[in-house]
């Protein structure tokens, strides 16, 4: 009876609430609301490639009542067959190699273009969907240089369509809900930020034949988080840079790289990139700041599962093997908001100036790795706005 006097009021009394960071029951209360935007009609898409990240979009697309697939362009015609079948695409999807590509410009019906293709396609794709009046969503970069990217924004802006680049790790709610603490100020003036991206599994040397350079295939990812978690640009970068795998040496290219960019605020950003982890794909994050730290360490699958065997301590499920799994959640919730951009005019979360600014930075980072110097970084000329978002 001791503890009686504690009892409170009946908790049916009580006006229920749920975490903020727990985004999956936020997603079940917003479909039991059925809310308005199930209202606008379906957006017509093509996608363009379907390799790495392409096929990860062409599996969120068919699965997205949002969006009505017409057209599939690859160059792997051999595939084609396959995809219909376990997909289980009707008629009304048709699948073209680049070759046949126009028919997706001139497809007055299509509005929207999804780019996963190799980086050396992106502009061209690009060009002739804005020239065709349809909205983009592509995987970054969208051109091999920043003078490309600046037409291509420039296009899309006279033609009044979006052009969005696709940094998916914006959308993973780690980190997102990472971002918004430290925006509100719960660690205080930031002194550090520490990002680690090591990849899995190792990519093939086709791939990185064609992927624009580790710093523009990978480390602009590391970039774009600093800046964004920040909300500022750094004003100075160095970067240093080994190939100690013989295939990617024999294509002028990096596979092991440490960085560090300096702030307006003081604040520095230290990162490390590698292009082959064997543990798993291998992703944290960490602020530290006059109030404390905030961190975001890797997910496991089932990762509540624990295993005492023997006399060999707690084991744990090892962390995620590579990308399509760690950032599953973070590529879906980033072709809602493309949708929501296109379909309900939302501001786009990736602006084309940071988009710019990151591939500015990359470039930068690139020449101190392979001259070895410091490089400062002016921003005088670009157009940057007082607010970063």
């Amino acid at each position: 009876m001791a503890t009686k006097k504690f009892t409170g009021p009946s908790p049916y009394t009580l006006k229920p609430t749920y975490p903020e960071v727990d985004f999956m029951h936020t997603e079940y209360v917003n479909n039991v609301a059925a809310n308005s935007k199930t209202e606008a009609p379906p957006v017509v898409g093509a996608i363009f490639g379907l390799g790495r990240a392409g096929s990860i979009h062409l599996s969120n697309i068919i699965n997205n009542p949002r969006i009505i697939l017409k057209y599939i362009v690859d160059d792997r015609p051999e595939r084609f067959n396959g995809l219909r079948s376990h997909w289980k695409l009707n008629d009304n999807v048709t699948f073209l190699t680049s070759k046949d590509k126009d028919i997706v410009y001139s497809d007055k019906s299509v509005n929207v273009v999804f780019i996963g293709s190799p980086t050396y396609t992106h502009h061209e794709i690009v060009v002739n969907s804005i020239a065709n009046n349809k909205d983009i969503f592509c995987e970054k970069p969208i051109a091999e240089s920043i003078e490309d990217t600046k037409k291509c924004y420039e296009a899309a802006k006279a033609k009044r369509r979006i052009l969005f680049a696709a940094f998916n790790r914006r959308f993973d709610p780690a980190y997102r809900a990472l971002k918004d603490r430290v925006r509100k100020g719960e660690v205080g003036h930031v002194q550090i930020l520490k990002v680690t991206a090591r990849d899995s599994p190792l990519p093939s040397i086709d791939y990185l034949k064609t992927s624009g350079g580790v710093f523009h295939d990978c480390l602009v990812h590391d970039f774009d988080m600093s800046c964004w978690v920040l909300g500022e640009l750094p004003i100075r970068v160095q970067a240093t840079a080994s190939a100690l795998i013989p295939e990617v040496k024999a294509i002028d290219d990096f596979d092991t790289i440490a960085f560090l960019l300096t702030f307006p605020s003081g604040a520095i950003a230290i990162g490390d990139n590698s292009r082959y982890s064997v543990y798993g794909y291998d992703q944290r994050l960490e602020v530290f700041g006059k109030n404390g730290m905030i961190k975001v360490e890797n997910e496991r699958p089932s990762h509540s599962t624990e295993l005492y065997i023997g006399q060999s301590g707690v084991t744990l499920n090892p962390i995620y093997y590579s990308f399509p799994s760690r950032y599953n959640v973070a590529y879906r919730r980033e072709i809602e908001h493309f949708l929501d951009v296109v379909q309900y005019g939302v501001t786009p979360d990736v602006t084309s100036w940071q988009t710019l600014a990151v591939s500015k930075i990359a470039t930068a980072a690139e020449e101190s790795a392979r001259t070895g110097k410091t490089i400062d970084i002016d921003w005088s000329e670009d157009d940057i706005p007082a607010v970063y978002s």
